[in-house]
């Protein structure tokens, strides 16, 4: 096992004024910090650019020392969005992302985004201002100690870390132990509770240092050496499968290069697409929960000897319901570098602990010459991978539709879906809600392979895109962001366009408006589901809702309309919104479907198979 320094942050991350970043008062003859300006230079030091937060008077030192410094507070209209906003940042920049706000109502507010970033592994630090100790356990106002509401044993089991700081003598001990669980190996969250009075006292203990520590990678380079020679330049048909651990520009252009080197096709589930290309000859584009033909026969066919799995836990949907031609007679092989989670249905043949980035890094500069296995692997591989072109990757509208969805004449979602992917800018970062708009956005939208496409997976929280784009576009700043929601997911967190007006963050917020909690709406049209009038939305004005908020705002009714909205949205300087009126047709998920009555009848089976014998 070998480390590699860590320089990852200098290369990939957005430039940040370092001339501005605060140096702590080491001598003990200089005027000491008082510990909320120290927690503040801290997170400079760290090169964070912005904080999301809801202010409140429990957290006034924090917000006075976020003033003296260049970092940027954006405040939200709700706690959970700026968690939310902050996971977003998180994604786009490569560090961690971090909120604030009060004890209390404002932690409580924050739970589901710690449970969002937690399912998702993506680093945040939460802080929030408490009461004075001296008026905890006394039914003071908005007490959140073990005296009062105990927040620290609701927030626990969703984070990694959860800290109360009672007094100064252990605030170094404390930011130690928070910062080191938000580096990028870890990926860890952290909650940090800080009493109001003990933000305002000096903080004069130096004895503990939180300078920054650089963190080493850790890759298994033998394993690696192994995988190299004994399977990747070897007579063997070898498939990716590449998840949300590896979708990063960054990691994208290894993985492409990687996949070029040797003539391997790669597959992305929907946590990692954006990871790969999928214009790309070798791009077999998603498998799993919305899924692509090409992508799901061809990983599930036997003629894959090996499958290379890159940063994935192979969940539920990731898998299609933990489908078990997905590993077969396969040599399963697992990559990932977290130390937390681990695949728990599959038993992989080979499991390598090693740094993903770092891997990449590895498998493209090793050194083969003109070995001559791997030739002869190549050519074998470049005759299979013709006869997977061959499948299709996305399914037909016709082969979609039913008679019922030729009645409605509203608009397909799936063709709006192709219209905007040749309206927006190859770069541009596409963040996803929930509901039936994110079946046809994974299905239809055309990732270009360079980190571009983020979602909330795992948890998946409706209105969550809306707040985390807002976090992604301040992150990258230089690429084009489009926020793809629901008329449903608007209802959630819509509110949060203002935060966008208010900042003049330009960021494109289109509005799937089918009128329905649509993808339960959907199966209800079909008599899968529940009645319709537990799915079924009233209409509103979105464009009307967007303007009162400073947003400029139109809607689209036909094919037609939609260029003029796109062309005019990007010649605006702010925010914009496109609320684009669709039908409820049938979703491109009917192989997820099937996985579905397939784990089933399984199960079933299963439970037969157990009954005694007579």
């Amino acid at each position: 096992m070998k480390l590699f320094e860590d320089d990852f942050f200098n290369t990939t991350c957005p430039t940040f004024n370092s001339d501005k970043v605060v140096e702590r008062k080491n001598s003990r003859t200089d005027v000491a910090l008082n510990c909320a300006e120290v927690l503040i230079a801290e997170i400079q030091n760290k090169q964070i650019s912005h904080i999301f937060l809801v202010p409140g008077k429990l957290i006034y030192p924090i917000v006075k020392a976020l003033e003296k410094t260049s970092i940027v507070g954006i405040m939200g209209a709700h706690e959970t969005a700026c968690g939310f906003m902050a996971d977003g940042y998180a994604r786009g920049s490569r560090r961690f992302g971090v909120c604030l706000g009060i004890s209390g109502p404002g932690t409580m507010n924050f739970l589901p985004a710690m449970a969002a970033a937690r399912a998702d592994r993506i680093p945040v630090l939460y802080i929030t201002g408490g009461v004075a100790t001296y008026h905890e356990a006394q039914g003071a106002f908005q007490d959140g100690s073990n005296g009062g509401l105990d927040e620290l044993s609701v927030v626990k089991p969703l984070v990694n870390s959860a800290i109360e700081i009672k007094t100064p003598c252990v605030f170094n001990h404390e930011m130690r132990r928070t910062f080191d669980q938000l580096n990028v190996q870890r990926k860890g969250c952290a909650y940090l509770n800080i009493p109001v009075n003990i933000q305002k006292e000096p903080q004069q203990d130096h004895s503990v240092k939180i300078k920054s520590i650089r963190h080493g990678f850790a890759i298994d380079t033998c394993a690696l050496d192994v995988l190299i020679h004994d399977y990747l330049c070897r007579d063997f048909n070898v498939a990716i499968l590449a998840g949300s651990g590896v979708n990063n520009c960054h990691d994208a252009t290894f993985l492409k290069n990687v996949a070029e080197k040797f003539s391997i096709p790669v597959a992305t589930t929907l946590s990692g697409k954006g990871a790969f290309p999928e214009k790309h000859p070798l791009a077999l584009g998603l498998y799993g929960f919305a899924g692509h033909t090409r992508a799901i026969k061809t990983i599930n066919d036997p003629a894959v000897d090996v499958l290379i799995v890159l940063g994935s836990d192979l969940t539920q949907r990731d898998s299609l319901n933990w489908c078990p031609e997905l590993h077969g007679n396969k040599t399963l092989i697992f990559i990932d570098d977290d130390f937390q989670k681990n695949c728990s249905h599959y038993q992989p043949d080979i499991h390598i602990f090693s740094n993903l980035s770092k891997t990449l890094d590895y498998l493209v500069s090793s050194r083969i010459g003109r070995n001559t296995l791997l030739l002869a692997a190549k050519q074998k591989r470049s005759r299979w991978i013709s006869d997977v072109r061959k499948l299709s990757l996305t399914v037909s509208k016709t082969s979609l539709f039913t008679k019922q969805d030729e009645e409605d004449k509203h608009l397909f979602a799936g063709d709006v879906v192709h219209y905007l992917r040749n309206l927006m800018p190859e770069d541009t970062n596409v963040v996803v809600d929930s509901g039936a708009h994110r079946i046809f956005m994974a299905h239809y939208w055309s990732a270009t392979g360079i980190g571009d496409y983020h979602t909330s997976s795992e948890l998946a929280p409706m209105g969550w895109a809306i707040c985390a784009g807002i976090g992604i576009k301040l992150a990258q700043p230089e690429r084009p962001c489009m926020v793809v929601t629901g008329d449903g997911c608007m209802l959630m967190h819509g509110i949060e366009i203002q935060t966008a007006a208010r900042y003049g963050i330009k960021t494109l917020f289109v509005v799937i408006n089918n009128q329905a909690h649509g993808a339960m709406h959907i199966d209800t049209l079909h008599q899968r589901g529940i009645s319709a009038d537990f799915t079924r939305l009233p209409t509103h004005d979105w464009v009307g809702f967007a303007t009162s908020l400073g947003v400029t705002a139109t809607c689209v009714k036909h094919l037609a309309e939609l260029s003029t909205a796109v062309n005019a949205a990007k010649e605006h300087p702010g925010p914009f919104l496109i609320e684009i009126v669709v039908g409820n047709h049938s979703t491109p998920n009917r192989y997820y479907s099937q996985s579905v009555t397939a784990y089933e009848a399984r199960i079933a089976a299963q439970a037969v198979s157990a009954l005694p014998q007579e």
